[in-house]
């Protein structure tokens, strides 16, 4: 069993003197230090807590909505002793993390979530320098563009089998679930998931949340405002024993499955790295890691994702029409969406980036740090400040997208121009994205060929479904929800059945295809 997350602090009445002594002793010497740099505004901060009871008082992303319309596009808060600018403009985030990456591209200090939680081998929250830069070549050289085009065979058996998984329930979670979670097995592992019951989506869900919950949750939340506090001894810091038991769940997991790979016959992201000047200079536990890190993070990102599609094509049912006429022009009713019809299907493109603007699955993004003072737009940016990439804020611009709570792809088609990044920014941008956005491309545009998309009915009354009603962490993910899917023909059905039983009898040369071609 996982550890679950306490909802408050245990034993906190044993160290409030201490917190208080060393919090004001803190407080005076940041204040001395920044006192003296001009900054962007923001709320006004309390002593010691900063803006922390500020966005206690209500859901973070309007929290912050506010704050932007009150003080413009870069915010100065405080959590606690730790000085942050929550950036809202893609201009701007643009000038910061991208056109001067040396400077915004390494990481805050996570201590439970890096530090005790991953050994500090998670390479999405770990700071920027040798390290992050030798694992992230070891990601790069799978996951480039030319890499991704040889996954094709993959992600074209795992949509199959998705689809005709669907002719027989309209349970969509099991199935994108398993499909997001073979495709990511499959090519780190050599493993794919060939049944919807399969555990190992839910554990890389966990695998995810610990980490990433933890610096939102209350038990844990007082030891990154104030990492003073995890100096404690072990009595008076329960956490040290829960993210060490989290650590120790996680480095099991990455391990057992670094070994399998590594004999696995089907070629996989362990093979190569392995194989890698990269991975030649990198321990066997810090590569586990950096596979591992790739299934999580691809898994959950590629399930949210699909989830939301799905959610929207529910609740705006013209606009699966829309997506239908423009496939049955394209593609026509004799075969499946391919690959090659991406270039012609600019609706189903459109929906896709209208969703992530709509409900961004990253609203925050993982917050950057500086490693050096900075000048811009005639503010000084003290080294160590932690840039937060209001992902959120940006896709609710009204001067850049008009009714920003309404859901219109045509936005993206009217204007070509429009841009928007909901897999981040600069040098720590998604690795996956290619990866991602083409496994979320071909099973969504073959789920709108085949399927007639609605709402779930229960004893003849219709399942409404909150638009709204999401878990806010690190990602924005819907909460659970019923849908209906019923194939729109006899044809259609027939297509799914034999382009499924054509894949599974050649199961095994598709997976050989995943193995790079040797040059001369």
């Amino acid at each position: 069993m996982w550890p679950a997350l306490p909802d408050r602090p245990l034993n906190l009445y044993l160290f409030i003197p201490i917190l208080i002594l060393f919090l004001l002793m803190a407080h005076r010497f940041v204040a001395a230090k920044s006192k003296n740099f001009r900054l962007p505004a923001g709320p006004k901060p309390l002593p010691i807590i900063g803006n922390v009871h500020q966005m206690l008082n209500g859901r973070p992303i309007e929290i912050m909505q506010k704050w932007h319309q009150e003080y413009g596009p870069m915010v100065t808060l405080r959590y606690g002793q730790q000085l942050a600018i929550s950036v809202g403009s893609f201009d701007i985030a643009q000038d910061l993390m991208g056109k001067r990456g040396a400077i915004y591209s390494s990481r805050p200090r996570f201590i439970i979530a890096s530090e005790r939680m991953t050994g500090g081998l998670n390479s999405a929250i770990i700071p920027y320098g040798k390290k992050w830069q030798n694992q992230h070549r070891i990601m790069n050289s799978v996951l480039d563009p030319s890499a991704v085009t040889r996954y094709r065979g993959v992600q074209d058996m795992e949509s199959k089998q998705a689809l005709v998984e669907l002719l027989a329930t309209s349970d969509f979670e099991a199935s994108i679930s398993r499909y997001a979670g073979s495709i990511v097995m499959t090519l780190g592992y050599g493993i794919r998931l060939e049944h919807t019951s399969n555990e190992i989506p839910t554990k890389l869900l966990q695998l995810n949340a610990h980490p990433f919950d933890a610096i939102g949750n209350s038990y844990y939340k007082a030891v990154e405002l104030f990492p003073i506090l995890d100096g404690l001894p072990g009595f008076l810091a329960p956490w040290k024993r829960l993210s060490a038991d989290v650590e120790r769940k996680t480095t099991e997991f990455h391990m057992k499955h670094f070994e399998v790979a590594k004999s696995a016959s089907t070629w996989n992201w362990v093979q190569n790295a392995l194989h890698s000047k990269a991975g030649s200079q990198t321990s066997p536990k810090e590569l586990a890691y950096v596979i591992g890190t790739l299934e999580q993070a691809g898994f959950e990102a590629n399930l949210t994702v699909l989830r939301l599609l799905i959610k929207v094509i529910v609740l705006h049912p013209h606009c699966l029409e829309e997506a239908q006429r423009e496939l049955d022009r394209v593609v026509g009713p004799d075969r499946l969406p391919s690959f090659d019809d991406f270039p012609q299907l600019p609706y189903i493109k459109a929906m896709i980036n209208e969703a992530m603007r709509w409900q961004p699955p990253t609203p925050f993004a993982i917050p950057h740090a500086t490693t050096e003072d900075d000048e811009y737009m005639s503010y000084t940016i003290p080294n160590g400040t932690v840039i937060i990439p209001n992902i959120w804020v940006m896709s609710f611009d009204p001067d850049i997208f008009p009714e920003p709570h309404e859901f219109k792809p045509e936005r993206w088609i009217q204007n070509p121009t429009l841009e928007h990044s909901p897999f981040g920014f600069g040098r720590r941008i998604c690795p996956g994205r290619h990866l991602g956005w083409s496994s979320i491309f071909i099973l969504m545009a073959r789920l709108m060929w085949a399927y007639n998309i609605t709402h779930a009915y229960r004893d003849g009354k219709r399942i409404d479904i909150d638009p709204w009603d999401i878990k806010i962490t690190f990602t924005a993910a819907s909460k659970p929800f019923e849908a209906s899917f019923q194939v729109r023909d006899q044809k259609k059905q027939d297509i799914i059945e034999r382009g499924w039983k054509a894949v599974r009898e050649n199961t095994a040369e598709i997976l050989e295809e995943l193995r790079p071609k040797k040059t001369m």
